[in-house]
């Protein structure tokens, strides 16, 4: 991401407080526009400006069951504070493709299949999602 011109930051647990607390400020002021995380920030954070979420693999507990809870708290990070959003999911096999599902019927939604073959699409989904979600709002 970086080599195509983005800033990005990176936030685990294994830096100290105040390392994440630079990062958090960095990504809170605008310095960095991408923020990869770990679980260390499924709660707790409030920065407003967030519009996506992008769940590499999506969460799950210790005995590999759905996290639903950690999952809400993710997603929670966009369309904070009466704002808009788009959380996306890597569905790569059928073990994410049953742990989304049981996701779907949790929260009785059900989530688009986004097509990753023209990335001109892609972009138009998303862009259409939000305007969705603004016109709900």
């Amino acid at each position: 991401m970086t080599e195509d011109g983005h800033v990005v930051t990176v936030l685990h647990g294994a830096r100290d407080a105040a390392e994440r607390d630079a990062v958090m400020d960095g990504f809170r002021f605008g310095k960095t526009k991408v923020l990869i995380t770990t679980n260390v920030l499924a709660r707790g954070i409030d920065v407003n400006q967030v519009n996506m979420v992008i769940n590499y693999d999506l969460p799950v507990d210790q005995r590999g069951a759905p996290d639903f809870e950690t999952y809400l708290h993710r997603i929670g990070r966009t369309g904070r504070f009466g704002r808009t959003g788009v959380s996306i999911a890597f569905i790569h096999d059928q073990k994410s493709w049953k742990e989304l599902d049981a996701f779907q019927q949790y929260f009785g939604v059900e989530m688009v299949k986004i097509p990753t073959k023209d990335w001109e699409e892609t972009e138009g989904m998303i862009k259409a999602g939000m305007s969705f979600l603004n016109l709900r709002y």
